[in-house]
């Protein structure tokens, strides 16, 4: 599936283009002097049909970062549902001087702040949200790497995090890890909850003898219950402003987890929430 396939087969509204090292489209400038519509854009076209778009500026395992820039302004000038930009896996795996396991931003400071400017060119207000795990802030956490800079002197740089959880057996713990997040996050910092379809870190037993099958499993229908229904209580009581979905990787490849969650949103999806915009 395409990733606007992906949203109408879901019945989602709205989307985030999150970039991976064998589908980054290339930049712009290298293919206007031979196509019509670059890559970016013949995406952004079939994006037009939704409410809002983000595209990440940092991909998955934290690739990316300010070149990317400039083609998300260009495209959020032409395509006015470009709501602004997203960084995912925003803390990148570093070993310190004594040998533990750290981490560090991204992005730095100045690219940061480099970033707010340029998007503040567009000529709207354009969001930054980012990729949180709960062991990212959770220093009790077996996982917890400790970042240089410290993580909260980032977290004043967006408009939103989204928090998720890495392991699916951890979501259990989601109530305590919310509790947690919203102690520590600047006041004007929204918290979105990242759902995902597919543990990345688990063994699928139906498939573990495919030479195909690489990792993970589905996230267990009870899990998927539990999350999804403490992230519409969430969203009723303010506490989150969005449930974003992950994601496509996880939608056409007999996941049971996907078809549960397109049920579950026709199921609530025309809900009404007091103050909060679809």
């Amino acid at each position: 599936m395409t990733p606007a396939e992906g949203a109408f087969w879901l019945g989602v509204p709205n989307l985030m283009l999150i970039t991976q090292d064998w589908n980054n489209p290339p930049q712009m400038s290298r293919e206007r002097a031979w196509k019509a519509k670059t890559t970016k854009e013949q995406y952004a076209i079939s994006f037009e049909p939704l409410k809002r778009v983000q595209w990440a500026a940092v991909g998955s395992g934290g690739r990316g970062g300010l070149a990317e820039i400039p083609d998300i302004v260009t495209l959020a000038k032409k395509y006015p549902n470009f709501t602004g930009t997203f960084l995912d896996d925003f803390l990148r795996p570093v070993t310190l001087p004594d040998g533990r396991k750290g981490a560090n931003p991204a992005m730095s400071e100045a690219e940061l702040k480099s970033m707010r400017a340029q998007l503040g060119t567009v000529g709207r207000p354009m969001e930054v949200w980012t990729v949180i795990y709960s062991h990212d802030f959770d220093p009790k956490h077996p996982a917890f790497r400790r970042c240089e800079p410290p993580l909260v002197e980032s977290l004043k740089h967006f408009d939103a995090i989204v928090f998720f959880t890495w392991k699916s057996e951890e979501l259990k713990d989601l109530e305590k890890n919310l509790a947690l997040l919203e102690s520590i996050k600047p006041k004007n910092c929204r918290i979105a909850l990242g759902i995902y379809l597919w543990d990345y870190t688990g063994i699928d037993p139906a498939k573990k003898d495919d030479p195909a099958y690489k990792m993970g499993k589905p996230v267990p229908l009870d899990l998927m219950e539990h999350q999804c229904g403490l992230g519409l209580k969430w969203l009723k009581e303010g506490r989150v402003s969005d449930l974003v979905i992950l994601g496509l990787a996880g939608i056409d490849q007999g996941n049971p987890s996907a078809p549960w969650m397109r049920d579950w949103i026709r199921k609530v999806g025309d809900e009404k929430l007091a103050g909060l915009e679809t």
